[in-house]
């Protein structure tokens, strides 16, 4: 229903080059070997059919190493669409379930980024598992990524005390809805690929 809406949205403005896919984004890594062989975005998305209804094209996923750049937007608490104010034990369970999760979203998409690739990390939420862990998580498990400057940005430094050196909290961008610039809770951060992802 979010891609709908969002295919209608763009096509409002007049963007053509906005093709929403109905596609498992935690399952999106197709093996060479399996297929007939590599095959480019363009192709794939170009030789997609519409299964179903509501239009959107069918993609069972793309190759390693197919994209310039990737923003990634995964599932996320929100909390930072509508802070809560109290956090029991029973929803705390749930917030780590998103890190979880996440985590399925970051391996599909380092393995698709190319090399010299960009991939942003976006969250709207305020929680430090989704987001400054996160990034501890890319820059841990992934040797092929590099966190990248975003200090031209509005917005606070990553939270100190969650792995992140001074100079890494100073690359990534955090809005908090306390914070004087009245924003809602988000979370950016923005890395490149060196080379070929040879981790997990």
């Amino acid at each position: 229903k979010k891609m709908v809406s969002a295919r209608d949205l763009f096509r409002s403005m007049g963007a053509t080059c906005i093709v929403p896919l109905a596609l498992d984004s935690t399952k999106s890594l197709l093996d060479v070997d399996e297929g007939r062989g590599w095959k480019s975005p363009n192709q794939i998305v170009g030789s997609a059919s519409s299964a179903f209804k509501d239009g959107l094209l069918n993609v069972k996923g793309f190759y390693e190493n197919s994209f310039d750049r990737i923003l990634l937007d995964p599932p996320c608490s929100a909390l930072g669409l509508r802070p809560k104010l109290l956090v029991d034990a029973k929803s705390s369970k749930e917030l780590s379930k998103f890190a979880e999760y996440q985590r399925r979203f970051i391996r599909e998409a380092i393995s698709l980024l190319k090399p010299g690739g960009t991939m942003t990390y976006s969250t709207c939420t305020i929680n430090a598992q989704e987001n400054e862990d996160m990034v501890l998580f890319v820059l841990s498990e992934f040797s092929s990524m590099r966190l990248v400057p975003m200090s031209s940005l509005p917005g606070l430094p990553g939270l100190p005390g969650r792995g992140l050196t001074d100079h890494e909290c100073q690359m990534v961008r955090r809005f908090d809805p306390c914070d004087k610039g009245d924003t809602m809770g988000f979370f950016l951060a923005k890395f490149t690929k060196i080379q070929a992802c040879t981790d997990s």
